[in-house]
């Protein structure tokens, strides 16, 4: 009787760890962080990246916000709402007792672009407010392939809104206009499928039933990343996280 209790708390603890496995590997194709300004399509130029950065760094050094910018190749087939949101919980973009991050995200070849916001900051930049900002100073210069200025200037949008938030002023002013690479490995659910089907196999079948259980315990598990210290230049994210607040836009 005690082997078998014995065997059954195996099984449980194995598919415990087996669901933290397969939740990590959930972002296995998601890119990691390189600072406040991560060009994965390299549209940017060095000027606007420069800019950006530095806006970015002060955002967080007056207000505790953090601010990621992004752009990517493609989504993959997966929408923009989708990606932005896993990148920020895989980020940790955001203090996380405060989930005070925001990210700005751009897809060239699928033509989109999205405002993502942390739950601390919905207030400030609603969904409303960031489709304005989009259509006023993103898409009119994205839709022209103006991609590092279309960017810069609704960074100066969004930091606007922050300032006014927070009672404090940035650098520089977004332009108004009246006119309107990275590759991503999406193996990690057929890693997840083949391990689960090789413990089938060893088990003959009996582990089937601790799937459910096991799926129940872990289906909840992380994301959420952690982040080095600030002051002088990006550290990592805290490890806030997004409430789905926001707006996206074609260009």
């Amino acid at each position: 009787m005690q082997i078998k209790n014995i065997k059954k708390y195996k099984y449980l603890v194995l598919i415990i760890l087996l669901s933290s496995f397969v939740s990590s590997l959930s972002f296995a194709g998601y890119p990691t962080p390189r600072g406040w300004v991560n060009d994965f399509a390299n549209v940017i130029s060095q000027e606007y990246r420069s800019k950006i950065d530095a806006l970015a760094q002060e955002i967080k050094e007056k207000t505790g916000v953090e601010f990621a910018v992004v752009t990517v190749g493609s989504l993959d087939g997966e929408s923009i709402e989708s990606y932005a949101a896993n990148l920020f919980r895989k980020w940790g973009i955001g203090e996380k007792s405060k989930d005070n991050g925001i990210l700005l995200i751009m897809a060239v070849t699928d033509r989109k672009v999205r405002i993502e916001v942390g739950y601390d900051l919905e207030g400030a930049i609603t969904d409303g407010t960031s489709g304005e900002i989009l259509d006023n100073y993103g898409v009119p210069f994205l839709s022209k392939g103006e991609y590092g200025k279309g960017l810069y200037n609704t960074s100066l949008a969004i930091a606007q809104k922050i300032g006014k938030e927070y009672g404090v002023v940035f650098s520089g002013n977004p332009q108004r206009s009246v006119g309107r690479s990275r590759s991503r490995d999406g193996g990690g659910g057929i890693i997840s499928l083949i391990i689960i089907f090789i413990l089938i196999i060893l088990t003959r079948g009996r582990i089937i039933p601790w799937l459910f259980w096991g799926a129940m315990l872990g289906g909840g598990g992380g994301g959420r990343s952690s982040g080095g210290g600030f002051g002088g230049g990006f550290g990592g994210f805290g490890g806030g996280m997004s409430g789905g607040g926001g707006a996206s836009r074609g260009f």
